[in-house]
């Protein structure tokens, strides 16, 4: 007679009243009561003291197995309709599932696999253990049959279907001695197999272990064992490749010592090859890693350890690969004047957009040692190229070219083809970042630092803003042509744009032009 489940049904969202909770507990009865089959079941109640008083939160009992999918799809359709925190107790003997959700669809595998049967299948758990034993060392030792038996015991299964289940875990072959025996006879039959079709004919290796390996996996022999075992013939087969080359081909001394070294050459490009590899399967691992994120979840740290580990990776190997990963996919933030730039790459990252412009700011008063004073046209020079081009190669990554110094130089380059007055051009290059309204006769136009749009949907090259080469950083965000005039300058000297050709503009057709108020 099949075993009954015990279900122990619990409700623990902190949002519901004691009242509440106990009306919830009074429609789960009846709901249940509902099902086919259920009218006879005994309801027992789950208590909780709030206080001095007794509240009942939920509910136990027990149903044939054969009902838990109906009862299952009662539960769901309950969440669906009221998606309160519940917990949800399944137990068979010693064995038990506890599950606590709100959402109808975390039960919806689990129906799946009660209407199937196999949810407390003794069968299912019984074969589990056996083959888990069965590929740790290729058969059933004495102590893990004691305990199979106990297992047995505990599931209620007979001893003949044990038996059975056994012989179903350890395959064809009852005993490692006998799984290893027949694997060794397919290798050398595999081996001899590779000699007879290149027999006349220089070897050329085709290497089996696929299919061996494969073969391992159904016998449930353990791979580093089979593996052995297959490097062994392969190191004879490789051996008498060397063999007859030599014997064909190397006449003299001179031939073998020139053998010799090819050999120890080739060694060396395959633990070369080999080395790479690894490099690149745990560089692939990185860029998985680092794909939405700058740095690795602990879950995916947790991946990469154990194949760095795998794969015979030193810490600094593995340290050098990650963070070249993620300068290829968030750019790189090398500089020659000791500026971290890591916290700028996350906010741009983040397009925290006015953290990241006082993040650039900061570091640039960083690597003039300038103590917040404004940069001047006399110290603009100082700002070295490897540090201006981390700078924009960060700020142009992450808006998708829209932001940056090279965007900043190229609306420049198109006001100098327009207007022939430094001044002037000084000018129409601020309104043209969007960093200055256009003037009036009663309006200069300034705008103040906490007016800029701080958004993909300001001007292109409006960030990073200027705002260290203002006089002040709670002054007016004003720029004077003479500083605009050295920045820009350095900037092309440091990041030059490609060249472009120069259209001859009619001065007749520029319109006239309204003076702006400086």
């Amino acid at each position: 007679m099949a075993q009954n489940v015990r279900l122990l049904i619990k409700f623990i969202d902190p949002q519901l009243k004691s009242d509440d909770v106990a009306t919830e507990v009074h429609y789960l009865v009846e709901d249940l009561r509902d099902l086919d089959g259920m009218n006879q079941i005994r309801f027992e109640p789950i208590s909780d003291i709030n206080g001095v008083a007794e509240v009942r939160v939920g509910v136990q009992f027990e149903a044939h197995p054969e009902l838990l999918a109906s009862i299952l799809r009662r539960l769901r359709d309950r969440l669906y309709y009221a998606p309160i925190e519940t917990a949800f107790t399944f137990q068979l003997g010693e064995m038990a599932l506890h599950i606590e959700t709100h959402q109808a669809e975390d039960l919806v595998g689990l129906m799946a696999i009660a209407q199937s049967g196999l949810l407390f299948s003794p069968e299912r758990d019984y074969l589990a253990e056996a083959e888990t034993y069965s590929r740790t060392q290729g058969e059933l030792s004495p102590t893990e049959l004691d305990n199979l038996n106990l297992l047995r015991q505990r599931l209620d299964l007979s001893v003949d279907e044990a038996t059975v289940l056994n012989a179903r875990a350890a395959g064809p072959f009852q005993t490692q001695a006998d799984k290893r025996r027949y694997f060794e006879e397919i290798t050398s039959a595999e081996f001899s197999r590779l000699r007879a079709m290149h027999e006349g004919q220089p070897f050329a290796l085709k290497d089996p272990w696929p299919v061996l390996q494969e073969l391992a996996e159904n016998l449930s022999l353990p791979i580093l064992e089979a593996e052995a075992i297959y490097q062994q013939y392969q190191q004879r087969y490789n051996d008498d490749i060397q063999i007859k080359t030599t014997q064909t081909t190397l006449k003299t001394t001179e031939d073998v010592r020139l053998a010799a070294e090819a050999k120890a050459e080739g060694d060396r490009q395959k633990q070369a090859h080999q080395a790479q590899v690894q490099r690149d399967q745990y560089q692939a691992l990185c860029h998985q890693a680092l794909a939405n994120s700058l740095y690795p979840s602990e879950f995916d740290q947790g991946r990469l350890d154990q194949a760095r580990r795998l794969q015979g990776l030193s810490l600094d190997e593995a340290i050098a690969i990650e963070a070249a990963v993620r300068d290829q996919k968030y750019g790189p933030i090398e500089s020659a004047l000791g500026v971290d730039y890591t916290r700028l790459r996350s906010l741009l990252v983040q397009q925290a957009w006015q953290a990241a412009d006082l993040e650039t700011e900061a570091a640039i008063f960083k690597a003039l040692n300038l103590d917040m004073q404004p940069v001047t046209a006399a110290t603009v020079e100082r700002l070295l190229p490897t540090d201006l081009a981390t700078i924009d190669a960060l700020w142009s990554l992450h808006s998708n070219r829209r932001f940056g110094f090279k965007a900043q130089q190229q609306v420049y380059r198109s006001q100098q083809q327009i207007q022939q007055d430094e001044h002037l051009r000084g000018l129409d290059f601020q309104q043209a970042l969007g960093w200055r309204d256009q003037p009036t006769w009663l309006y200069r136009g300034h705008r103040p630092y906490y007016a800029l749009d701080f958004s993909l949907e300001a001007p292109p090259g409006h960030l990073p803003t200027w705002r260290w080469c203002c006089p002040s950083l709670n002054h007016r965000y004003d720029l004077d042509s003479e500083t605009i005039i050295a920045v820009m300058s350095h900037l092309n000297t440091c990041l030059p744009l490609e060249a472009v050709a120069t259209p001859v503009i009619d001065q007749t057709l520029i319109p006239g032009e309204v003076t702006s108020v400086s």
